[in-house]
């Protein structure tokens, strides 16, 4: 009897230790998350905000073709030039630190832009908030992959994509609201300035990324820092040996040489430069930069089409969060391959509305075709082509050398971005409206068909794991046997 009613008492402690004691993330790494998308939610705003305050600025202004592309694409260089850079500081100052400066050039380049009295100024404005956008956009994936769980690290990554695309639709929205306000572009380009000191006083208190303590050899610190983002029932000891394994095999580190003359290295780093690539030659950037000039060239009055290039941000926004759905649901590469058939159809649409528009240039009926054929752009877009380069670039690359690939996929991302961006409107007087985004449609359609060859599928794949991907099956055999005798070294100490 007694040892019936221990055994229910057994039960009954069992029962609800399981119940006070969550499986579930803690709150801080969801905490982590949200503050950390803050960045991205930057990123989305300071990059849509240009397309409504650049038909203000233009005309108050008498801004020059050349002046309104230099000053869209300034932002672009730099951040190409940072994200470079990003690679070295995550290496030498930490994660952390990085997402802070990040904050720190969003504030000040905010508080430039409001304040600019000339177009020199503004630039220069432009250029500090680049700064930021590099850094955030090098840095803040490879953060949250980092602090994440394998089951959980597309839906984390993804949200700070879905912090992009909701930046761009508040940037839309604010567009909307100022744009019959006098010097309304000035409140637009300034209002960035809140979120970036929300972030840059919340990350004062954010843990390091324990894979960077790892690296450092700070194991105490790595393994404390794990253990408050992880569930109480997380095996931390078997996740800390992975990390301890992956980076002692990495030979304590990454150099650019190396990632370079190591095959399986870098066929990882050309294939996420690839991916980042074909994402801005699909001309995403150019419909969120030039949305609203886009719908003018189709006929829509200046205000108008400054409200309905809110509509493409809600459009965007709100199929990032399909694919928030759709990433811990399909494989990588299912989703990719289909968005990107999605893409290709609507930029093809896209050309034929344009083509319409100027056979037919009276009526409503080509601005109308223009703009079915970006919402269905972007409604493609968002959920597989627009997030899965990040989160497939922030899981792709071994570990050793992550942060120096992630920064060069990421430069890479915002080059071919500057030379989309710029020569927009060039192309545009060289090759028609047509004709621009039927070349558009042609360069996704390449990159498609080089990425459906090579890139291997990531889900479920954990980061210490992911080398293995890009070995044939011999190297895999002696990484093996190298982990197996580091792991033994480990019992042993």
């Amino acid at each position: 009897m007694t040892s019936e009613s221990d055994s229910d008492s057994e039960d009954e402690l069992l029962f609800s230790a399981t119940q006070i004691r969550p499986s579930g993330p803690p709150r801080r790494l969801h905490l982590l998350t949200f503050l950390s998308a803050i960045g991205g939610f930057l990123f989305g705003y300071d990059t849509g905000v240009v397309s409504g305050a650049m038909v203000l600025i233009r005309k108050e202004w008498g801004l020059s073709d050349f002046w309104q592309e230099t000053i869209v694409s300034a932002t672009i260089l730099s951040a190409c030039l940072t994200a470079l850079l990003g690679g070295v500081l995550v290496d030498r100052l930490g994660r952390r630190p990085t997402i802070l400066l990040a904050s720190f050039m969003f504030l000040l380049g905010s508080i430039v832009m409001a304040a600019a009295p000339g177009r020199v100024v503004l630039l220069m404005g432009r250029l500090v908030v680049g700064a930021g956008v590099g850094l955030a956009s090098n840095t803040i994936p490879l953060y949250i992959s980092e602090c994440s769980t394998v089951e959980m690290r597309g839906v984390l990554v993804t949200m700070n994509n879905v912090a992009i695309t909701g930046g761009q639709l508040v940037a839309g929205l604010v567009c909307g609201g100022l744009s019959t306000t006098s010097g309304g572009w000035r409140y637009m380009l300034g209002a960035a300035a809140l979120p970036a000191c929300v972030q840059l006083l919340g990350f004062a208190i954010m843990p390091e990324s324990p894979r960077y303590l790892v690296g450092r050899g700070r194991m105490a610190e790595a393994e404390e820092v794990l253990g408050s983002i992880r569930s109480p029932h997380h095996q931390l000891q078997d996740e800390m040996e992975d990390m301890k394994i992956s980076c002692r095999a990495g030979g304590g580190g990454g150099s650019w040489r190396r990632m370079l003359t190591t095959p399986h290295a870098r066929l990882s780093l050309v294939l996420g430069c690839v991916l980042q690539a074909t994402q801005q030659l699909a001309g995403i950037n150019t419909v969120m930069y030039y949305s609203a000039s886009i719908l003018v060239m189709a006929g829509v009055p200046d205000t108008t089409s400054i409200w309905l290039a809110s509509v493409t941000s809600s459009i965007n926004f709100l199929f990032t969060l399909v694919g928030l759905f759709l990433v811990s649901k399909l494989s990588r590469r299912s989703l990719l391959f289909s968005s990107m058939a999605m893409v290709i159809t609507a930029l093809l649409a896209i050309s034929a509305s344009f083509q319409y528009i100027s056979l037919h240039p009276s009526g409503n009926t080509g601005p109308v075709l223009a703009l079915l054929s970006i919402c269905l752009y972007l409604a493609g877009f968002a959920p597989g082509l627009g997030t899965l380069p990040w989160t497939v670039n922030s899981e792709l690359h071994p570990a050793w050398c992550r942060a120096e690939a992630v920064s060069l996929t990421t430069a890479t991302n915002w080059i071919i971005n500057f030379l989309v961006s710029a020569t927009f409107l060039t192309l545009v007087n060289l090759l028609g409206r047509p004709g621009t985004f039927l070349l558009y449609a042609l360069f996704t359609a390449v990159g498609a068909g080089v990425l459906l060859r090579y890139l291997p599928e990531t889900k479920g794949v954990s980061l210490e794991e992911v080398e293995g991907l890009f070995t044939d099956n011999r190297e895999r055999q002696r990484i093996s046997s190298v982990e197996y005798s580091m792991l033994s070294g480990l019992e042993e100490e």
